[in-house]
């Protein structure tokens, strides 16, 4: 053990006598200090959020248990194993029920909010709706090879797989795909221009990812990634920000949440998994080099075909490859799930702003 181990390893000892002695304030103090030694061990966290529950500060207290969170999923699970100290079991149990409580009740005032705004909307669905992680009572999926990671909404039609002539945007995309491409080549020649690892390397994915983690054998052009957009490549390829403009994109805070430029170098596999959402389709336009490389969606296997838009929910189980000799490059984004109505679009945006308003605010 280091000795800033050591130093915030003795902190929380004398915080925890006096967290045990009912001396709350003190103890909370305390924790806090050994915190500062060390932001990236969770367990103090645990203690800090714990003494602050006791002390009455409910918020504050999931605040500091979702950051511990952040830092480890696994140390909010730590009460399922027999193996971690009773102490720790007692806290992560708390952490776990608090936080399922507050984030469900978070949701549910949202889209209550919402009803009370616009009486006339339909988004009961929504209301129902599930934050994966944090959801507070078991979650059934409506099939065995759907599992949404982060959020869900039940009563969605399951369609894995769409059909691009359904929609009248996509018709217009794809006549665009000449140009999209022409952008994107001259964007890929560009010297000021790099690729970066569309998986960075502090990723704690599996083995099968190894491959791909902070390599360039998967690399990312984005315009638009979370909330953040990068203008540099947006000015590059004015057309195909254009082509991309009737398009109901999913936004973050009026962002897109995705738009990119995938690149997939040769002998290269992107292992099976599932998405974040069921309320979205992930779509595709190939582009470059499409020999050998294809798609799977639950049990139906895709080869792109360049200029064709390709449409799928990504919460079903799903990989893809390129086993040719060449690069494969499609232009991928994120729209909404034509199921949805507007309200209940919007009711969906605001509790993600909510939350993401509310993680902002956290403190220790």
């Amino acid at each position: 053990m280091d000795t800033t181990m050591e130093q915030q390893f003795e902190l929380c000892g004398k915080a925890f006598s006096l967290e045990a002695s009912g001396n709350l304030n003190s103890a909370i103090k305390g924790y806090q200090d050994a915190l500062l030694l060390n932001r990236n061990n969770p367990a103090p966290y645990l203690y800090l959020g714990y003494a602050l529950a006791k002390r009455g500060d409910a918020n504050h207290s999931n605040q500091v248990y979702s950051l511990a969170a952040d830092i480890s999923p696994n140390t909010i699970n730590a009460w399922r194993n027999e193996q971690v100290s009773s102490d720790i079991r007692e806290r992560s149990k708390h952490a776990d029920e608090s936080l399922r409580k507050h984030f469900s009740e978070l949701h549910r005032k949202v889209v209550n909010s919402y009803k009370a705004e616009f009486p006339d909307a339909m988004v009961d669905r929504i209301y129902e709706a599930i934050w994966c992680a944090t959801h507070d009572s078991e979650i059934n999926y409506n099939r065995a090879d759907q599992n949404p990671h982060l959020f869900y909404v039940p009563d969605l039609e399951p369609a894995a797989v769409f059909n691009a002539s359904d929609y009248e945007w996509c018709g217009k995309l794809e006549t665009a795909f000449e140009t999209i491409k022409y952008e994107f080549l001259s964007l890929w020649n560009d010297p000021e221009i790099s690729g970066v690892p569309y998986i960075d390397s502090a990723s704690q994915l599996d083995e099968s990812w190894q491959p791909l983690i902070g390599s360039d054998n998967w690399t990312s052009l984005h315009l638009y990634k979370g909330t953040d957009s990068f203008q540099n490549i947006i000015d590059k390829v004015p057309n195909t920000h254009r082509a991309l403009q009737d398009v109901p994109l999913l936004c973050t805070k009026g962002v897109p949440r995705e738009i990119v430029f995938s690149v997939l170098k040769e002998q290269q596999h992107i292992p099976p998994h599932f998405g974040l959402a069921n309320t979205d389709m992930t779509v595709h336009l190939p582009l470059l080099n499409l020999e050998d490389c294809a798609i799977k969606v639950c049990d139906g296997v895709y080869p792109w075909e360049e200029g064709k838009l390709f449409l799928f929910d990504d919460s079903f189980i799903h990989e893809s490859w390129n086993k040719g000799a060449d690069t494969r490059v499609n232009l991928l984004f994120a729209a909404w799930h034509p199921d949805l109505t507007e309200h209940e679009r919007n009711a969906i945006t605001r509790s993600f702003a909510e939350r993401d308003a509310w993680n902002n605010s956290r403190k220790i």
